[in-house]
């Protein structure tokens, strides 16, 4: 792998480092969120359900960048400018939580957020495609920058608390979100000016395909569990009466025990999804990654029931150690598997982005209102829905042949 990197243009390397470092940056600025959650709920007496508002916020600004990041390169005739543009509003949006307390100030902050996370995201994947010619390897290496980041966000949360509190760990992400916008002003396109001309890159004739819609599906409920735990998992831990208790028995200050617990817990569940996303792009090239998909779908929910039903310290951290190594290469492998089609449509990766974005809007919100209402094992039990979606339609794309996708220009083949 590393031997194809180096025989790369020097322009082409720039690219991908540039890549990622901003998917890097990307998984920290998302997982710092739900770092960040419990002192700005406790700072602006935020209810759960205006916490789950904010954290759908984000989704809802992925959705928007999965929509239009797609369109911005031709309206300012650049991608490279666009990306520059896009980008910057991560140190933005994080910058306006400093500002002012009000739920739906905060709302739109976390929306901008997820502007610039879509944006980073929907450029990142078909540039790497593009500049390598779809590399399975590239591919994996960019998602597994984004776990790296998430693995940091927690750790890097306590470092800059202990210096400033939350507001220190907000001004970090505003000062690396500059460093990432800056960054990509320095990159070479090949293909920086797209044409508006050509039809090719507004299509979505893909929205006919079945297959295409599968993966969608799937991409949705992925994101849904993925978005909630994400965003909640640091909260629900918190308030594990059974958790606090045990760390009661050891001694010490308890309630201070259990919070550096729940962090790690989030820093554990991206090391370990960083450590399955490299034992993915392993075992991909001797297993069908539908059926690793479908494995890692039922993997899932079988840890995610031993989160909601254990008790002890040891059977949350092996649920959380399990989720994150069945998570870990479900995401990469949807747009793996949807690459024959996406490659050939420009706006099928903003689609498919754009199709789970909706799911991630919808789930982190739905646990909040259940939690104001039923506590947070209510909350969370609610991802269980998503959950089982994910295993039926991992388990229909395992059957399922792929439908075949028409070549720009010609006629819908039947699937």
């Amino acid at each position: 792998m590393f031997a194809y990197f180096a025989s790369l243009p020097k322009d082409t390397r720039r690219v991908l480092s540039t890549c990622f470092f901003a998917f890097f940056f990307n998984g920290l600025m998302t997982l710092m969120m739900g770092s960040i959650l419990p002192d700005l709920r406790a700072a602006y007496n935020l209810t759960d359900s205006q916490g789950g508002l904010m954290l759908a916020g984000h989704s809802a600004g992925n959705l928007a960048a999965s929509l239009l990041s797609g369109l911005v390169p031709l309206w300012l005739g650049s991608r490279r400018r666009a990306i520059v543009l896009l980008s910057a509003l991560a140190a933005l949006g994080y910058a306006m939580l400093l500002l002012f307390g009000n739920p739906l100030w905060l709302t739109l902050a976390f929306a901008i957020t997820g502007m610039s996370r879509g944006s980073i995201s929907n450029f990142n994947n078909g540039t790497v495609n593009r500049v390598t010619e779809g590399n399975p390897s590239a591919s994996n290496l960019l998602h597994s920058f984004f776990a790296a980041g998430a693995i940091s966000a927690p750790l890097l949360f306590l470092i800059t608390f202990r210096i400033g509190g939350w507001q220190a760990a907000i001004l970090a992400i505003v000062v690396l979100g500059a460093i990432v916008s800056l960054a990509f002003t320095r990159i070479n396109l090949a293909d920086d000016r797209p044409s508006r001309t050509d039809s090719t890159q507004k299509s979505l004739v893909f929205l006919r395909n079945r297959t295409f819609l599968l993966l969608g599906g799937m991409m949705f409920f992925y994101l849904c569990a993925e978005y909630s735990i994400n965003g909640w998992l640091v909260t629900y831990l918190q308030h594990k009466p059974a958790l606090l208790a045990q760390f009661a028995l050891a001694g010490g200050d308890a309630q201070q025990a259990l919070v550096t617990y729940s962090q790690t817990m989030a820093t554990l569940l991206w090391a370990i999804i960083l450590v399955g996303r490299l034992c993915s792009a392993l075992l991909s090239r001797r297993l069908p990654q539908k059926l690793l998909m479908m494995a890692g779908s039922i993997g899932v929910l079988v840890f995610f029931a031993v989160l909601l039903l254990g008790d002890s310290i040891a059977l949350v951290t092996l649920s959380v150690a399990g989720l994150g190594f069945c998570l870990a290469g479900i995401c990469p492998m949807i747009y793996s598997d949807a690459s024959y089609i996406t490659n050939l449509y420009p706006m099928g990766t903003s689609a498919i982005l754009g199709i789970g974005s909706i799911g991630a809007i919808i789930m982190p919100a739905l646990v909040g209102i259940v939690a104001d209402a039923y506590g947070f094992a209510g909350g969370m039990s609610a991802i269980l829905i998503g959950v089982v979606a994910l295993v039926v339609l991992s388990i229909l794309n395992y059957i399922l042949k792929p439908a075949p996708m028409q070549q720009p220009g010609t006629a819908q083949p039947q699937a």
